[in-house]
């Protein structure tokens, strides 16, 4: 009893230390990251100035099993990002559509477990430049992924880290990440734009060959010219949402849903501020895994690997 007092404590005191982080983000000076011609959130660590931007994608991931073939399911996914400044404004619905649900692991074999589950997010950014050779980056997020119900849904994240710039082509950044969640496992995605180590090759905008290796993205990119460029890309992604009151699965629970992505994706930019993507995926390492309305993990299960399709709008203003 009187350790899970104290860790209840230790938990609100950390909740608050975060918030308090967050504000002193949202009260520092309002500059934010150039982006890159191609949209991609690769960030020029030398260069801030204001900016705007609004950002509408898309995925489909085509039908497939659960492993051991119980059960079958599709999933897309919507998302916009409205930025202005350091601010992220973002929402995203993410589609399932269940097929055989008699043989599913997880339900009443009858009705499907969910059909849609949506989460709210707002970011903000700071960055700037310690001396000729170092830069700094700050993130702070607050988000809500839910099915019906908002409460209980909320998590709060942090990342931050120094960059390296080694001459005009390489640099080198390192990062730490932390949040927190109802299940103790905030889901990160590539709103996060620099998370861990990464070690970049120019400025994806450069002609030619860039690249990046890095969690939780990496690419490798050739630039024909300021209009066409196409580039091999691999992340994760995975989010937490709390599931409704009469949720089949997990009343009041949670599902975290993680995916890694790979694509072949081909960016068009007839203007300086408009960029068009679109290109074929495959989407493998699926998984979700269950918690209950304490955030206690009871279950998990693989999903098998899918093609996909993804296109998307950026508007830079």
């Amino acid at each position: 009893m009187g350790s899970t007092i104290c860790l209840n404590r230790m938990r609100r005191m950390l909740e608050i230390s975060m918030i308090l982080g967050l504000v002193l983000l949202f009260t520092a000076p309002g500059w934010s990251r150039e982006e890159s011609p191609a949209g991609t959130g690769q960030s020029r660590p030398d260069r801030v100035v204001p900016t705007g931007s609004v950002k509408i994608s898309g995925n489909h991931q085509f039908p497939g099993h659960l492993n051991g073939d119980q059960g079958k399911v599709s999933v897309s996914h919507s998302r916009v990002d409205a930025s202005y400044s350091r601010y992220t404004l973002s929402w995203q619905t993410s589609w399932y559509s269940w097929q055989d649900k008699h043989a599913l692991p997880f339900g009443d074999a009858r009705t499907d477990p969910w059909n849609d589950l949506h989460s709210l997010s707002l970011l903000v950014d700071q960055r700037g430049r310690l001396s000729s050779r170092w830069s700094y980056f700050v993130q702070g997020a607050i988000r809500s992924g839910f099915e019906k119900q908002i409460s209980r849904s909320l998590g709060i994240a942090a990342n931050g880290g120094v960059i390296y710039g080694w001459d005009e082509d390489w640099s080198l950044g390192l990062g730490g990440y932390i949040g927190l969640a109802p299940t103790s496992r905030f889901g990160f995605s590539s709103t996060f734009a620099m998370v861990g180590p990464f070690v970049q090759y120019r400025h994806p905008g450069a002609t030619g060959f860039s690249a990046r290796l890095g969690f939780p993205q990496s690419e490798l990119r050739y630039t024909f010219n300021p209009v066409w460029s196409t580039w091999l890309g691999v992340g994760i992604n995975s989010g937490t949402y709390r599931l409704a009151d009469n949720n089949t699965v997990m009343p009041r629970g949670y599902v975290r849903a993680k995916t890694y992505t790979s694509g072949i994706y081909l960016d068009v930019t007839p203007t300086p501020s408009l960029t068009i993507r679109f290109g074929p995926t495959y989407n493998f390492g699926r998984r979700l895994d269950f918690y209950d309305s304490g955030g206690d993990k009871r279950r998990g299960y693989d999903l098998k690997a899918v093609p996909g399709l993804e296109a998307g709008v950026n508007w830079t203003f």
